[in-house]
């Protein structure tokens, strides 16, 4: 009788906190769908790899793949330094070279891949004005040839 009366007090305490647990569980629920949705339509549209539309734009697309691919090495490189180094058997000059290109190739490849999206937020923070300008000297240069 005592656990009845205890256990019916506790699901009166609780109803307010238990709706309030409900109605957050689907509010995030709702914002996980709404993320993965966003994902799954970023997943494969990666502006970098995309085909060029003019000379300037392969240009800067090709800039941000280069300048993803510098800063993964240089991630790489900084974690790389965090690793004690093996003291039994020791590390030669060498390999410490093979390390460093074997990383750099693998940033490279990455980037090429999508890598982390820096790439593509470059492009996509400077394409408006790189094309812009490209749009500008053609302008001019018709115009000068008009003149001709």
């Amino acid at each position: 009788m005592i656990n009845a009366i205890s256990s019916a007090g506790i699901i009166g305490n609780n109803n307010f906190a238990s709706v309030s647990e409900a109605a957050s569980d689907a509010k995030f629920a709702q914002m996980l769908k709404d993320v993965q949705r966003k994902a799954a339509a970023a997943e494969n549209k990666h502006v970098v790899s995309e085909k060029a539309k003019s000379k300037a734009d392969a240009k800067l697309k090709e800039a941000c793949k280069g300048f993803e691919a510098m800063f993964l090495n240089m991630m790489y490189r900084e974690m790389r330094a965090t690793v004690p180094k093996d003291e039994f058997f020791g590390e030669s000059n060498a390999m410490n070279i093979f390390k460093d290109m074997r990383d750099t190739e693998l940033t490279k490849k990455i980037a090429e891949g999508g890598g982390i999206g820096l790439g593509d937020l470059l492009y996509r923070q400077l394409a408006p004005t790189v094309l812009a300008q490209e749009e500008a000297m053609a302008k001019s240069a018709s115009a000068v040839e008009q003149k001709s």
